[in-house]
């Protein structure tokens, strides 16, 4: 290993127990961490990491380990998960999950599957190893995709948890501002041992594409690429915690003794402040923010509602209006992305 890997190595270890000790803040000691770890380099660290953090921190660690059982190699990465926690005494919990695509395809709903797996186990927080790369992944995947400040504002290292109900109330990412190549070399210093997922080398998920190739072209020709679409994040946080500020003065203003809204106070807000209230509050429910098309439709009945109960598909959510009264709430279980019910 070269001085300079071994001098990011080192830089590594103490960057992530400094955020680690920052997080830490967050709750009454000792700390209950849970890690969500799948095995690969970038979750291996962070076990390596926090389990060393032990003898320094009060707190309890143990592990998530997903099963999607979509790969055949899924079985043997829950064994290696296992003897890996194991030698550092780490507990382990296996949370096997099943995939049902539905309209946004195999990789979202994946992804949400395991979302919802970490975010039943109980814990202060949870932890998770996403780095710099994956952050400017995010912001370029959903700059690509049209999302507004909120999708751009992507991961933040220490957040509330993104479902409702989750059991563990804080989602932390220590790693966040750490390039993966500073990870990898931490872990070649400490001759560790990880899976390869090889799924993340297929370019028919976009995701993958993003990584493999578009990003090291836009590395080639824009050298600190990835650290500029990441700090364009810490720039789009900053930016939607003003806008939140503003939906939470709006909120006030226009608040129904019900709950929700009075219909007509909110629409005399500009159009484009009834936009980023509808936006604050379906995060706050927690869910996905409707896109630009479900939210000027749900926008414009809205201001036609005529009477009785009233609902719109936003999403993840419903822009409902009975009376005098507007507001949002979760959509019922069994809608998909097509809007479809069951």
């Amino acid at each position: 290993m070269s001085e300079r890997d071994e001098a990011q190595g080192a830089r590594s270890e103490h960057r992530a127990t400094q955020r680690f000790a920052r997080a830490a803040n967050y709750s009454a000691f000792p700390l209950r961490l849970v890690l969500g770890f799948s095995g690969g380099v970038d979750s291996t660290v962070l076990l390596h990491a926090l389990a060393e953090a032990r003898a320094e921190f009060p707190l309890e660690l143990r592990a998530v380990h997903v099963h999607h059982g979509l790969l055949e190699q899924a079985d043997a990465w829950v064994e290696a998960a296992r003897a890996h926690c194991a030698s550092l005494g780490v507990p382990l919990q296996v949370a096997y999950v099943r995939v049902q695509p539905d309209g946004r395809g195999l990789e979202a709903a994946a992804r949400s599957a395991r979302l919802r797996a970490l975010a039943a186990v109980p814990g202060d927080a949870l932890v998770l190893a996403q780095h710099r790369d994956d952050q400017a992944e995010t912001v370029l995947f959903r700059l690509l995709r049209g999302s507004g400040v909120a999708g751009l504002a992507a991961m933040r290292p220490i957040a509330p948890a993104p479902l409702a109900g989750a059991a563990a109330p804080w989602w932390l990412r220590p790693f966040l501002d750490l390039p993966k190549e500073t990870l990898i070399a931490w872990a070649r210093e400490r001759g560790l041992r990880w899976v390869e997922d090889p799924s993340n080398a297929s370019a028919d998920f976009t995701r993958n594409w993003l990584r493999a190739e578009i990003l090291p072209q836009l590395e080639h020709r824009l050298p600190g690429v990835r650290t500029v679409l990441a700090r364009t994040a810490e720039t789009m946080a900053e930016a939607q915690q003003g806008l939140d500020d503003l939906a939470a003065l709006d909120d006030e203003r226009v608040g129904h003794p019900q709950g929700g809204w009075d219909l007509a106070e909110f629409l005399r807000l500009p159009v484009h402040r009834q936009k980023n209230l509808v936006r604050w509050a379906t995060l706050r429910l927690p869910a996905l923010p409707p896109t630009h098309r479900r939210l000027e439709e749900g926008l414009r009945q809205a201001a036609d509602y005529a009477g009785g109960v009233w609902r719109f598909p936003l999403g993840e959510a419903w822009l409902c209006a009975r009376g005098e009264r507007l507001w949002v709430e979760a959509a019922p279980q069994g809608c998909d992305a097509a809007y479809r019910c069951g």
